[in-house]
């Protein structure tokens, strides 16, 4: 599933609004949001090389190197404010959770505490690597959605952390306003003739099912039936709409499947050679300096919506961890204590608003907000990639 990691730098935002959408101006340059005076020409301070000498106490996984500061920042602040060092791991693994499994059961250097996108906490919750939250994220002002994405058989496990939902971003100096949907804008390109560097008129990611979901999705439910079984129901007759729609219009796109990826789109829209683009809301500070308009998801036509789907990224406490206390502490401190550090340090907004968000932010959130949960279930494997190969059949 979507996995491109990417580093932030770090900016500032000044918005305009416009229409349905909005159009934002990049207003500042790159910062640091860390504490401490450097103690060296390295750069390191002193709570960096206290934290660094320290034995470990606890241990960190995660496979989403785009968090590599944040947990970094985040394990240097908790030693300075509790004297236990968390050792902070990236694994490099194409199967995270299995490697996590093995070790737990061999007790071989395994995590206390882990990071784990939503979709996958069932499966991790019947390999017995979950402990239950005691905490009530929502007396800290989590998103409920964030909080129903760590629920399982109605109890709160994980401790959310991100989350990531489709948006769609436009050229603001050839579209006048916002498009109410994808036809609306095949029929304004056929009135007004763009520039002569345009290649593109929509891209997205045609070979990630995140992207392809938008297309279909307002024919799909997904239920739970018990604990741990999904039903996948479909709206045939309005299955069948959506494809031949997504038939007719590809010819007006021209995306190139072959070459296609998220840096390649957010690439040629910077550069001017491609009009929207489908992103998600994790790459929206790649856009830091460039004028664009930014919305939720448009309808597809008139009589077909669209309906896209979001993931929550969350910590999970190991329930093998000979500290538990010490693990659920760290994980409400990544989670909530540094919930404002972490878009300036990892690009992913928090499942806890900031108190006045900009309105990048505020698109972002009602990207989510309105979004499907990609199910937590082993079931769902099968659907994304279902989606994906029938998506790629037309290419």
């Amino acid at each position: 599933m979507k996995r491109l990691y990417k580093r932030l730098t770090a900016a500032g935002l000044v918005v305009v609004l416009g229409m349905t959408g909005m159009a934002v101006m990049n207003t500042a340059g790159c910062g640091s949001s860390g504490d401490g005076v450097p103690s060296t020409e390295t750069g390191e301070t002193a709570a960096d090389e206290a934290y660094r000498s320290a034995p470990a106490d606890l241990t960190l996984w995660y496979a989403d190197d785009s968090y590599a500061d944040f947990f970094t920042e985040a394990a240097v602040r908790y030693y300075a404010k509790t004297g236990k060092k968390v050792a902070v791991q990236y694994q490099d693994t194409i199967d995270y959770l299995g490697t996590i499994y093995d070790k737990t059961m061999q007790d071989d250097a395994f995590p206390d505490v882990y990071l784990l996108p939503g979709d996958n906490l069932e499966e991790a919750y019947l390999y017995g690597l979950v402990s239950v939250n005691q905490t009530n994220p929502s007396e800290n002002g989590v998103l409920e959605k964030a909080v129903e994405a760590a629920t399982y058989e109605e109890r709160v496990l994980g401790y959310p952390l991100s989350y990531d939902a489709c948006v769609f971003i436009y050229q603001t100096d050839y579209f006048t306003e916002a498009p109410a949907s994808l036809q609306a804008i095949i029929d304004y390109s056929n009135e007004n003739e763009p520039a002569e560097n345009v290649e593109y008129l929509l891209e997205w990611d045609v070979k990630d099912a995140f992207y392809d979901f938008p297309f279909v999705g307002n024919s799909v439910t997904f239920a739970k039936r018990g604990s741990d079984e999904l039903d996948i129901t479909y709206d045939d007759t309005l299955y069948q709409q959506d494809l031949e729609y997504f038939d007719t219009i590809l010819a007006s796109f021209s995306i190139d499947a072959d070459q296609v990826s998220e840096q390649h789109i957010v690439n040629n829209f910077r550069e001017g050679r491609t009009l929207s683009a489908i992103l998600d809301t994790d790459t929206l500070w790649q856009l830091d300096g460039y004028d664009y308009g930014l919305m939720q998801m448009p309808e597809l036509s008139d009589t077909l919506s669209a309906a896209t789907c979001a993931s929550t990224d969350m910590i999970v406490v190991n329930d093998y961890t000979k500290d538990s206390a010490a693990a659920a502490d760290f994980a409400q401190f990544v989670t909530v204590g540094m919930a404002d550090e972490l878009h300036g340090l990892s690009g992913h907004y928090s499942v806890i608003p900031s108190e006045t968000p900009d309105t990048v932010e505020q698109t972002a959130l009602d990207a989510y907000e309105g979004a499907v949960l990609m199910p937590d279930s082993k079931d769902a494997k099968n659907f994304w990639v279902t989606l994906e190969e029938t998506i790629l059949k037309y290419f």
